[in-house]
């Protein structure tokens, strides 16, 4: 009887221990994360002819997965929804064009945790192509900058002083002037400058991005507070493509900065 007893301790002791191990291994590690987006936002986020959701962040994801050897897959939702989704346990990481400077870390949300920076930059100069000898704010001295209501940039345009400023409620306003030659640059965050120039056939031929920018923005990824492995994971992989430069090809690929 005894050894009945022993026996039988041994084996549900085994049981209870292999039922720990399997949640705690699914616990610690998923077999496919979720990665939400908002599919808006060209050429960081976009849908091309095909359906395919494409674009500058989605080649950061894919390429972070990779290095991190994290099996993802990647879901559309409205952009309202981007963070609460995360916060529900909807899906794991929301990338889409979430900054530093437009909420992401200044309201400090609670539940969410910000992963290191995969992009930093902010307002670019659009130029005409026959604006040739730009080389800083003093080439725009006696000329007119037309930019975005409210934007970061109008302060240092105005303390450079003598730059002329035009302000639109609407951006594609200030690039339709400019083609017919009522301003002479445009001041924008990249990600709309490239929209403009580099996926509108009509804008394409006659504009340019000067690649230097006048404000920063940190572009950064989202998870749920307490979820530090796949924080670190993602951290990870954006260490790396920053070393071994894959995330300056991506930037060069989708913006067309050089």
């Amino acid at each position: 009887m005894k050894k009945l007893a022993e026996r039988l301790f041994l084996f549900f002791l085994i049981l209870f221990l292999s039922a720990a191990l399997s949640c705690c291994s699914k616990f610690f590690k998923k077999d496919r994360y979720i990665v939400a987006t908002s599919p808006n936002n060209p050429p960081l986020v976009m849908i091309d002819e095909e359906k395919e959701i494409v674009g500058f962040e989605i080649d950061v994801i894919e390429q972070i997965a990779i290095s991190s050897d994290m099996n993802i897959k990647i879901i559309p939702v409205l952009k309202g929804n981007l963070l609460h989704g995360l916060i529900d346990e909807t899906y794991d990481i929301a990338i889409s064009s979430i900054t530093s400077s437009n909420g992401a870390r200044s309201f400090e949300n609670i539940d969410i945790n910000y992963s290191n920076p995969y992009m930093e930059i902010g307002e670019v100069f659009v130029l005409s192509e026959d604006f040739k000898d730009y080389k800083g704010l003093k080439d725009l001295v006696n000329k007119t900058v037309g930019l975005r209501k409210s934007t970061e940039s109008k302060q240092i345009l105005i303390k450079e002083g003598h730059i002329n400023i035009k302000e639109y409620t609407k951006i594609e306003n200030t690039f339709e002037d400019m083609a017919l030659g009522k301003i002479d640059a445009i001041c924008v965050d990249l990600p709309t400058a490239a929209q403009f120039v580099h996926l509108n056939d009509e804008y394409k031929r006659i504009f340019r991005i000067h690649p230097d920018p006048i404000t920063v923005k940190e572009y950064v990824i989202a998870v749920k507070k307490g979820n530090k492995s796949l924080l670190n994971r993602i951290n990870s992989g954006i260490e790396k493509m920053k070393k071994d430069g894959s995330l300056d090809m991506l930037i060069n690929k989708w913006f067309f900065l050089k």
